[in-house]
């Protein structure tokens, strides 16, 4: 039986997840922060609090075996709600051997070993969201160094702007997008499903792009 621990689901982008994840039969563990994420469903437990409490984070664990989070610190009052997570997430998964996780943030964000390389969409785009949206995309860069630290398999994909409606599909790249580039949620939640199970990208944090 395949356990999933949802952070995000009642996003954009992690409703989406969480309706394919039931659709392939999965058992889901969901934190509901704000509000409950859907009726009362078959295999569906829901644990309500907040990432930043670490004893929730570890209720929310309870039985499973694969993380997913589409969390992000957009509309939050506070601006480090990736990098709590992994805070709390990391020391439960590696006490209680759960290896595997798939995390989102936006393309802007950089690995520390990306500093001083030149590529030029990503480049192009940091600089401008920088300007507006910098405590966003330093969280996203603190979730991914904290992951990274960790002996865990994970994946964290960086997305472009999505919206809802767009169709086209969408692969996994080392390289970013362009800066104006978009993409749907519904091609972005099937290709972190794809990742969560096939694992290609361990350890590694490609760009979704257009296919």
């Amino acid at each position: 039986m395949t356990v999933i621990a949802l952070l995000g689901g009642s996003g954009r982008l992690g409703c989406r997840v969480y309706d394919r994840l039931r659709a392939r039969g999965c058992h889901i563990r969901v934190l509901a922060h704000k509000s409950r994420i859907a009726g009362d469903a078959p295999h569906v437990t829901q644990v309500h609090g907040d990432v930043h409490d670490p004893a929730i984070v570890a209720e929310l664990l309870d039985g499973a075996s694969m993380v997913v989070s589409t969390l992000g610190a957009a509309g939050s009052p506070t601006m480090d709600v990736c990098s709590a997570a992994m805070r709390n997430l990391i020391p439960v998964m590696t006490e209680r051997s759960i290896t595997r996780i798939v995390t989102t943030t936006g393309s802007a964000a950089r690995l520390d070993l990306e500093v001083g390389q030149k590529d030029g969409w990503q480049a192009a785009r940091r600089a401008m969201l920088m300007r507006h949206m910098a405590p966003l995309i330093l969280d996203g860069e603190e979730h991914m160094r904290l992951l990274q630290q960790s002996a865990l398999d994970w994946t964290t994909l960086r997305l472009p702007i999505m919206r809802g409606g767009l169709s086209d599909a969408v692969k996994l790249s080392d390289t970013c997008g362009p800066p104006e580039a978009t993409l749907g949620y519904d091609a972005v939640a099937q290709e972190l499903i794809r990742e969560l199970f096939s694992a290609r990208w361990v350890g590694a944090a490609p760009f979704a792009v257009e296919a």
